[in-house]
C-alpha cells in the first residue's frame, strides 16, 4: 500500500503498514557511477529510528521483491532501506550475474552499495545513526559482512548465507539441488573432495569481523551446504568472532516462518 497523504496524515494513514518515508522524486542515492533507487519504509510511532539496510539474494532482485523482509522488521520497529539492485529494476549501473570466476570483483562492487545505503540512511533525520544493521538472504550472506567491513554497522542478519567459497557452494549445489533425489548426506561426505576453483573466501573476511552476526540456516537447504558453513562458523566462533546461528531441521533454502521468532528477540537488542 502506497500513502500519498501530507506528511502529518502519513503514519496514521499508513496503519501497520510501513509508510514510505518522504523524499526527493525520484528517490535515488548514488554509488560508484551507479543511481540506485530506493524505498524508505518506517515504523509507526516518532524517530529517529532504527534502521536496517536490506542486501539482495542472487538475480535480478528488486525492491520490491525485498518487501516481505521489510514488512517484518517494520514490525519490530525498524526503518527499513530496500533498493533495486545496480542495473536492476529503476537502478542504472551494470547487472553482473556472479559466478566463482568474477565474485572476488564482484562481491566488493555490490556490498559498497550496501555501505553507500547506511552513509545515506545517517543523512536521514529519522534515523538515529548510531543504531543501523544490514539483513538479507543467499547471496547477501557473502556481501553484507564486505559491507560491514567498508562501513561500521550496529549488527548482521543472515538468513541462508554461506560460509564457503563460492566453488564451494556451486559444487554442493550441482549435486543436489539439480537433483532432487539426491541425498544431502551424500554430498556433505563429498565436500570435501572439491578440489575446484574457489572464488570468493567470506572467512577471511569474517575473521576480522567484530560485528554480532546471526545467521539463519535450514538442515535441509539444497543451495548452500550448511554442515561446511556451521564447521567454519565453529572456528570462527572459538576465535572470539561475535557470531550465533540457529538452526532449523527440515527447513530448506526458504527456511521457516520460525525463524522470526529468533531473530525478533536478537535484533530487540539494537533497537
Amino acid at each position: 500500500m502506497k500513502c500519498t497523504l501530507p506528511l502529518l496524515l502519513l503514519l496514521a494513514a499508513c496503519g501497520s503498514r510501513a509508510a514510505e518515508a518522504p523524499s526527493p522524486i525520484p528517490a535515488f542515492f548514488e554509488n560508484d557511477g551507479a543511481r540506485l533507487a530506493f524505498s524508505l519504509d518506517l515504523p509507526q510511532g516518532r524517530g529517529p529510528f532504527p534502521a536496517i539496510v536490506l542486501g539482495h539474494g542472487s538475480g535480478k532482485t528488486t525492491r520490491d521483491q525485498l518487501r516481505w523482509m521489510a514488512d517484518r522488521f517494520v514490525g519490530m520497529g525498524f526503518a527499513v532501506l530496500r533498493f533495486d539492485k545496480r542495473g536492476v529494476g529503476e537502478s542504472t549501473g551494470t547487472y553482473v550475474f556472479v559466478g566463482y570466476r568474477d565474485s572476488e570483483e564482484v562481491f566488493p562492487v555490490l556490498a559498497s552499495d550496501i555501505a553507500a545505503g547506511v552513509r545515506f540512511l545517517r543523512t536521514r533525520p529519522e534515523i538515529d545513526a548510531k543504531r543501523i544493521g544490514l539483513a538479507g538472504n543467499s547471496q547477501a550472506g557473502w556481501i553484507l559482512p564486505i559491507a560491514a567491513r567498508q562501513v561500521d554497522v550496529a549488527f548482521l542478519v543472515l538468513m541462508a548465507g554461506p560460509v564457503c567459497t563460492v566453488g564451494e557452494e556451486w559444487f554442493y549445489s550441482e549435486m543436489v539441488e539439480n537433483d532432487p533425489s539426491a541425498a544431502i548426506a551424500d554430498a556433505n561426505r563429498k565436500m570435501p573432495e572439491y578440489t575446484g576453483p574457489s572464488g570468493f573466501d567470506p572467512v577471511p573476511v569474517l575473521q576480522g569481523l567484530n560485528t554480532p552476526v546471526l545467521w539463519l540456516l535450514g538442515t535441509d537447504d539444497r543451495s548452500i551446504p550448511v554442515e561446511l558453513t556451521v564447521h567454519n562458523l565453529e572456528k570462527l566462533k572459538a576465535a572470539g568472532r561475535p557470531f550465533e546461528w540457529r538452526i532449523y531441521p527440515g527447513a530448506g533454502h526458504s527456511l521457516t516462518p520460525q525463524m522470526w521468532d529468533d531473530i525478533g528477540p536478537w535484533v530487540a537488542k539494537f533497537r
